[in-house]
C-alpha cells in the first residue's frame, strides 16, 4: 500500500490555557459553544473537586498532568458527558480519577464501569513499589469501583472491552515516540463513536525539548514528537489547550487511512525490531477501519 499524497492539516480551535478557576468557567462556556452545547454549565461539585485536586499539587507524583491540563480534561468530559471512556497510559491513575469524577457528576450514582484504563506496565515507573493506578483509590475512593485497570495490555485490548462505536471519549498518554500515538489512535478509533473525540497529552513535547536543549538546558528524559506530529497534522476538527489536544474522529473511520499513511512517512522514533512490529501493527489496524 502506498501513500496517496499529502493530506492537509485542519485548522485548530485554540481554547488557550486554563490558568485559574475564574478562567475555568469562562473557557468552559467557550468550549461548550465550540462543541455545540452552548449554555451548558459545570456540574454541581465540579469546581469544589478541582479545588481539592489543586490543593494536592505540592504532594503529587511527577509525570502526571498539571492543573492547566486537567482543567481542560474536566471541562471536555463534563461538556460531552460520555458514559464510557477508555484511557491508554494509566501511570498513577490521576487522570483516570479526574475523568471518572467528571462522568459521575454528569450521570450520578451506580457502580457501572465508566473508565477502562490500560497500561503496559504493572508498577509505576516513578515509584516501582506502587502498582499502576494506585492514586485512583486515594483520590476517588467512593468511585473506584467505576474504574477498571488493565495492566500488561496495549491499546489493541480495546476490542475486548467494548463494541464498535461504544466509547464516547478516549485519552492517550502513553508512549509518545512516533508512531505509537498514531497506532493507539487507529486501534481505538473503531470503538469510539464516529464524531467522538480522542485527547492526546504532550502535544508540544518535541518542540519543548528542542528549545530547552538549544538554550543549553539539560533534560532527564527524551522528548519525542509522536503526539505533536499527530496533532499538528490531524486533518479533521481539533482543539488545543496547552499540552493537551483533542481530535475529532470522522464519521467514516476509513478516512483515517490516507492520513496514517502520510504520517508513517516520517522517520520512526521507535527503532529496530520494535519499529518493524509497530509498522506491521499499523497496517493491520487498517482492516478494522474499513
Amino acid at each position: 500500500m502506498t501513500s496517496p499524497g499529502p493530506v492537509a492539516a485542519a485548522e485548530c480551535f485554540d481554547i488557550g490555557e486554563f490558568r485559574s478557576f475564574e478562567e475555568f468557567e469562562i473557557k468552559y462556556a467557550a468550549l461548550a459553544t465550540e462543541l455545540g452545547r452552548a449554555g451548558k454549565n459545570p456540574a454541581a461539585g465540579e469546581i469544589d473537586f478541582l479545588h481539592a485536586m489543586v490543593d494536592l499539587d505540592d504532594v503529587r507524583y511527577p509525570g502526571g498532568i498539571g492543573s492547566r491540563d486537567y482543567f481542560f480534561l474536566t471541562a471536555l468530559v463534563s461538556i460531552l458527558a460520555p458514559r464510557r471512556v477508555i484511557e491508554i497510559g494509566t501511570l498513577t491513575g490521576f487522570s483516570t480519577a479526574i475523568i471518572a469524577a467528571a462522568i459521575h457528576r454528569q450521570h450520578g450514582g451506580g457502580d457501572a464501569i465508566t473508565v477502562e484504563t490500560i497500561d503496559v506496565h504493572t508498577h509505576c515507573s516513578i515509584d516501582e513499589t506502587k502498582k499502576i493506578g494506585f492514586e485512583i483509590r486515594e483520590l476517588i475512593p467512593d468511585l473506584a469501583s467505576t474504574v477498571q485497570v488493565h495492566t500488561r495490555r496495549e491499546s489493541d485490548f480495546a476490542r475486548h472491552l467494548a463494541a464498535p462505536n461504544e466509547f464516547g471519549l478516549a485519552f492517550i498518554d502513553a508512549d509518545h515516540r512516533h508512531p505509537w500515538p498514531l497506532l493507539d489512535v487507529l486501534r481505538l478509533a473503531p470503538y469510539v463513536q464516529g464524531g467522538g473525540w480522542i485527547l492526546l497529552h504532550d502535544i508540544q513535547l518535541g518542540t519543548y525539548g528542542e528549545k530547552e536543549r538549544s538554550a543549553g538546558r539539560s533534560l532527564e528524559g527524551k522528548t519525542p514528537y509522536g503526539a505533536e506530529w499527530l496533532f499538528d497534522r490531524w486533518p479533521f476538527r481539533k482543539i488545543r489547550s496547552f499540552h493537551i489536544g483533542a481530535i475529532e474522529l470522522p464519521s467514516r473511520k476509513a478516512a483515517l487511512i490516507p492520513f496514517a499513511l502520510n504520517l508513517m512517512e516520517r522517520p520512526f522514533e521507535v527503532t529496530d525490531h520494535a519499529a518493524k512490529r509497530i509498522r506491521r501493527a499499523l497496517y493491520q489496524s487498517f482492516n478494522e477501519l474499513l
